[in-house]
């Protein structure tokens, strides 16, 4: 690689005219709709029950086939250099720099540099179950209309090899900071609501918490 000089006199190893900065489909769809590089700061949010996972890979496999996708693997950390419009990508062997012209940031994780730091406006959680005594059921998800509990989706279990019946169970709140540390919004009343919601149905099933994942949302930069 040769390293050419930016119009600031600094030596960069890329000059890139547009470069998008994130990791999930949103950003990813964005960079390819646009054919703008990427550069992958996390891995993705997403899991494989919401069927965005197969679009996902398939438009960074394009990226990387169009030879936008430069950083395969997660970078160890992004600087933004906004005054010069210079990145510092650093990986684990090497720093590369990076001249731009047009910048958009869909989060910050593993980001510095590029301006105040801010507060997630919101919290996406996961809380995931394991169940007993769940199997034919007529759904395969439950919307609820709330913030906290706000989509029950249900899924064969994998603790059980072999085409079988039984079901666990996952649900996605969208909570606040505040509400993160409120006992009112743990897991534990994540449970409580859904038995309770499931009895209502007719559904009489026991669940145990496998783990709870909780994942920042930002405004686009």
């Amino acid at each position: 690689m040769i390293a050419v000089q930016s119009t600031t006199g600094v030596d960069v190893d890329f000059k890139w005219k547009n470069v998008v900065i994130g990791a999930d489909l949103d950003a990813v769809q964005f960079a390819h709709n646009n054919k703008y590089f990427l550069i992958k700061n996390r891995r993705p949010h997403h899991h494989s029950y919401e069927g965005v996972e197969e679009k996902w890979a398939q438009k960074i496999y394009q990226l990387y086939d169009y030879g936008l996708l430069p950083f395969v693997d997660k970078p160890n950390n992004i600087r933004v250099l906004p005054e010069i419009k210079l990145i510092k990508v650093f990986t684990d062997h090497n720093v590369f720099m990076v001249q731009y012209e047009n910048l958009y940031i869909f989060d910050l994780e593993c980001v510095s540099g590029a301006g105040q730091k801010r507060d997630p406006s919101h919290y996406r959680v996961i809380d995931w179950f394991d169940c007993q005594g769940l199997y034919d059921l007529e759904v395969d998800e439950i919307m609820t209309g709330d913030d906290f509990v706000n989509k029950i989706k249900f899924f064969k279990t994998l603790r059980i090899d072999g085409d079988q019946r039984y079901l666990d169970l996952l649900c996605e709140s969208v909570l606040t900071k505040q509400q993160l540390k409120s006992f009112e919004y743990s897991d534990t009343m994540a449970r409580l609501k859904i038995i309770d919601l499931l009895k209502s149905r007719g559904v009489d099933a026991h669940l145990s918490l496998w783990k709870r994942d909780v994942y920042p949302a930002y405004e686009t930069i």
